[in-house]
């Protein structure tokens, strides 16, 4: 009996060591795991959205960005019908007209700047708009003048002109002038935060 009470017990205690072995070596590897997922999460950059920060808040501040201007002097003639022997009833202006375009960032979204890591930076600016149409009344010079053009008249030739020195503007570039300015101004505005400029990405929203 004793004979054979002996390589029973010898093999519960194999079974017993091979058990608590197994139990050490799945935990040793869980904690393996977590270990290699941890250092795995701590090499990948994570991203942070920028709220409320001094980078936004400088951007925000700028509201409209004025990144590039179209000056032009544009005469504009009318004639009105006329009988003889009815003076000539000619209207010449020319209009002295500013056009500025660039980038409303007033409503900069938190979302627009995200930090990966703590040194490459991403910024979404919004289209290029044009911002400002400008001709005052300084601004224009009048001949011909006369009391049977009304001012709805003078209104309407005054916005004529306004909307033909747009067109000329944009024919002439402006809206790209504003985009490559915008991108040389902004990065010139994160490097003084820190940032290299080849850490910096900046993308135009459509």
């Amino acid at each position: 009996m004793r004979h054979f009470l002996r390589p029973l017990l010898w093999l519960v205690a194999i079974v017993l060591v091979l058990g608590s072995a197994y139990l050490i070596m799945s935990g040793t590897g869980s904690a393996l795991s977590r270990l290699k997922r941890q250092a795995g999460s701590a090499l990948v950059p994570q991203q942070t959205i920028w709220a409320e920060t001094p980078v936004v808040e400088s951007i925000r501040q700028m509201s409209q960005l004025v990144t590039a201007s179209y000056y032009e002097q544009l005469p504009k003639v009318r004639t009105k019908d006329r009988q003889w022997p009815i003076p000539d009833d000619d209207l010449v202006i020319i209009y002295k007209v500013t056009i500025e375009a660039g980038f409303d960032l007033s409503r900069l979204p938190d979302n627009a700047i995200t930090l990966y890591g703590d040194t490459a930076i991403t910024i979404q600016l919004p289209a290029p708009a044009i911002l400002t149409r400008r001709c005052n009344p300084l601004d224009k010079t009048v001949f011909h003048d006369s009391d049977k053009w009304s001012d709805a008249e003078l209104s309407l030739l005054h916005q004529e002109a306004l909307d033909e020195v747009e067109h000329n503007a944009k024919s002439d570039g402006i809206m790209t002038s504003a985009i490559n300015n915008g991108h040389q101004y902004i990065t010139r505005l994160l490097c003084s935060f820190g940032f290299k400029e080849e850490n910096i990405h900046i993308y135009i929203r459509s």
